[in-house]
């Protein structure tokens, strides 16, 4: 049996999706199920949501099968931590043999049928799902009666050469992220627009952030006429933002996610995204392949 752990926000779990398929793909004669008691313990952004917008039923492995094949207790039993210590003393060589972390697809592609195999990672990389964009597109689509309140906005959106700016603050500020990821700054969003503005005539930025009262202030360098605001989609809204982004003409993203679907998600046809260089502290992030894509 293969488990896939997934966890995090929604863009996380749509990446984590994608190489789920992957590993149905490649390994159809294998039984191959999902952890998701991670959402059991944790409320950090708005917990499990490829069920709730993009209707996917994952199967789901239970506890012991995911405590068979990983050698641990999952997360959300009680007193699991200190269970999980005893047993990597004793089993400690069974856990390197069978759980792997963000494991390579060419690891992937050569796993032997049979074998009991945990997996962790986010898999954000685009070798895990450049090949299967067309089809992933189909997949995630948002629900079309909640994506109808914003009609407004979107007949705003496809009506001017829209170009989404994705400005995320919040977590990343928190003491538990901000040694782990960069903070963009104004430079990479200066730049960004100054080259977006070679490539579309006329740009309108909507500028989009977990902190609008911030990027009201930061982004006054951009003339009133040119730039919107978006506010409101937020807690269980917030994936309206990414819906809006896959809207848009052309984005300038952040080292998230979050807006990498919102990219990723939009009609390719003459969209130029630019991402940031930027992402993991210390870590630049890939040289992206799509065509379109632009790293600063």
């Amino acid at each position: 049996m293969i488990i896939q752990r997934f966890t995090s926000g929604l863009g996380n779990q749509m990446f984590q999706y994608t190489f789920f398929r992957l590993l149905k793909k490649n390994h159809p004669g294998e039984k191959i199920k999902a952890d998701l008691t991670w959402f059991d313990c944790y409320n950090e952004h708005q917990g499990y949501e490829l069920k709730k917008l993009f209707d996917i039923d994952l199967p789901v492995a239970d506890h012991f099968e995911i405590a068979r094949v990983s050698g641990q207790l999952p997360e959300d039993v009680p007193g699991h931590w200190s269970v999980n210590r005893l047993l990597g003393k004793i089993c400690g060589k069974y856990k390197e043999k069978h759980c792997r972390e963000e494991i390579s697809l060419t690891d992937m592609l050569s796993l032997k049928p049979g074998s009991n195999i945990y997996i962790t990672g986010f898999y954000v990389s685009e070798g895990y799902y450049k090949d299967d964009l067309p089809e992933i597109r189909k997949v995630f689509r948002f629900p079309q009666r909640e994506a109808d309140s914003s009609l407004p906005l979107i007949r705003e959106i496809v009506s001017t050469e829209s170009v989404s700016v994705h400005v995320r603050r919040g977590d990343y500020l928190d003491p538990v992220y901000k040694d782990k990821f960069d903070l963009l700054r104004e430079d990479y969003y200066r730049l960004a627009v100054d080259r977006i503005r070679e490539i579309y005539d006329h740009p309108h930025f909507f500028i989009f952030s977990d902190d609008t009262e911030f990027i009201t202030k930061a982004f006054d360098w951009i003339p009133e006429k040119e730039r919107t605001i978006v506010s409101g989609n937020t807690g269980a809204d917030s994936w309206k933002d990414m819906y809006l982004m896959s809207k848009c003409r052309g984005n300038i993203i952040a080292n998230s996610t979050f807006s990498t679907w919102g990219a990723l998600l939009g009609d390719p046809e003459g969209r130029h995204v630019i991402y940031p260089s930027a992402y993991i502290a210390g870590q630049d992030s890939e040289r992206k392949t799509l065509e379109g894509w632009e790293r600063i």
